[in-house]
């Protein structure tokens, strides 16, 4: 009898630990599946920030200064949050998912940039003040520059325009020296991550596009008005000596750049002057 009551009374404990251990295992495997939410959440919400941010970065040319700059201090926290987030969970994630991670860091840095790159030529863009010559399709360059992608497209940009260089009209002209400016001004703002070899082949285009940019406006705006000397002239010979300072002012302040950076490229720059450069 007392085995009978003995193997009762454990019978019952024991489905009465296995109810409390079934229990604890139920909600054990419900914290975990919601923790595996909250990490995927985490980097679902990242991926789509970026993506977003991507999608507006040219659409900023068209906004009020002050709702850019609310945009931007909105854009900057929530990036901080999304990125806090995944630090979160990083030990939760393998290394497929980690390397996701950091190339939406990159593709962020990159549409950052490409959104100042589209606000600092906003007056060009919102107003549509270009007007548009024969032959020069402006392409926005300084949209498009990185520090990995400077020397690039620094030279593309160079080729472009040299091959056509007797050909452009005044129009041409201002909408080409309107697109090198943005692009000096998108180049200062990475300079500093560019190499001291990339520095010195952009110095080279810059002192080639000083030389064949010398091209006299006065005579093509003297063609197009009969050969007349009128106003007009007058303010093309203005402000083709105008560029010429600023293209001159940009190549100085290249070498600048690549003295600071403590590297020996003055072969490198010798070479445009000895003409042994065949680009």
């Amino acid at each position: 009898m007392f085995r009978k009551n003995l193997t009762l009374h454990s019978l019952a404990a024991m489905l009465l630990l296995g109810g409390v251990a079934f229990t604890q295992t139920g909600c054990s495997q419900a914290e975990k599946q919601e923790a595996s939410a909250d990490v995927d959440q985490a980097y679902n919400e990242l991926n789509t920030f970026v993506s977003e941010t991507e999608a507006k970065a040219d659409a900023v040319g068209n906004e009020a200064e002050a709702d850019y700059d609310r945009e931007t201090a909105q854009l900057k926290s929530d990036y901080d949050a999304r990125v806090a987030a995944v630090d979160r969970y990083n030990d939760q994630y393998d290394d497929n998912r980690r390397q996701e991670i950091q190339a939406l860091r990159t593709r962020y840095t990159a549409a950052y940039d490409k959104r100042e790159a589209a606000w600092s030529n906003r007056a060009n863009s919102a107003t549509g003040a270009m007007t548009m010559g024969q032959y020069y399709k402006p392409s926005q360059p300084a949209a498009r520059l990185t520090a990995a992608n400077a020397r690039a497209t620094y030279e593309g940009f160079v080729q472009t325009v040299k091959q056509n260089q007797e050909r452009y009209d005044i129009n041409d002209w201002r909408n080409i020296n309107a697109e090198w400016r943005a692009l000096d001004e998108a180049y200062d703002r990475v300079k500093g991550d560019i190499s001291a070899n990339d520095l010195a082949e952009i110095q080279k285009e810059k002192l080639k596009y000083a030389a064949f940019k010398s091209w006299d406006k006065t005579k093509i705006r003297g063609a197009q008005a009969g050969n007349e000397i009128s106003e007009e002239t007058r303010e093309a010979k203005a402000e083709t000596a105008d560029e010429r300072s600023k293209v001159g002012q940009a190549a100085r302040n290249t070498a600048s750049d690549v003295k600071q950076a403590g590297k020996k490229v003055g072969s490198a720059v010798k070479d445009v002057f000895d003409g042994k450069d065949n680009k």
